[in-house]
């Protein structure tokens, strides 16, 4: 199992426990299929998760996992540049892309694995590698989430 920061479980407090859970699983899988890498826990605006590059700039940064109220997106940075031929991929923007995932076997898909291969291959390297660690970094201002329920 891979180490959990406080701070991650911290941040995923205010959603249900089926989407903590589903979170918390998707990120044990990931880190298991990735290579070392660097790993930035997001406390942003309108969601929680984790980033993974190999170095420790934002925009190097080539899969993410936000939560959301009642799932979680595999996101890759330059999405729009994966070989999709099945149109998958989701978005609309200039390079993001995801998949929206419902469980934790939603990893397990080939198809998935393909994806998150070739975004690791492309991903952006320092001439000289970094140490593998975690980070913590928090946006400004209010945030979006989950209201309790009752």
């Amino acid at each position: 199992m891979h180490p959990e920061p406080l701070e991650y479980l911290e941040f995923l407090e205010p959603y249900s426990r089926e989407t903590i859970a589903l979170a918390r699983g998707l990120r044990q899988a990931l880190l298991d299929l990735l290579p070392p890498c660097i790993e930035i826990i997001w406390d942003a605006t309108n969601t929680v998760g984790p980033s993974f590059g190999f170095t420790d700039k934002n925009r190097d940064h080539f899969i993410h996992l936000p939560t959301y109220t009642s799932y979680v997106n595999i996101g890759f940075t330059d999405g729009s540049s994966l070989h999709d031929p099945e149109k998958r991929l989701v978005g609309s923007g200039a390079k993001i892309r995801h998949i929206r995932l419902n469980s934790v076997a939603d990893l397990n898909d080939p198809y998935t694995r393909g994806l998150i291969e070739q975004a690791v291959n492309s991903a952006i390297r320092p001439k000289a590698p970094m140490e593998p660690c975690i980070l913590i970094r928090q946006m400004a201002g209010p945030k979006r989430r989950p209201k309790p329920t009752a």
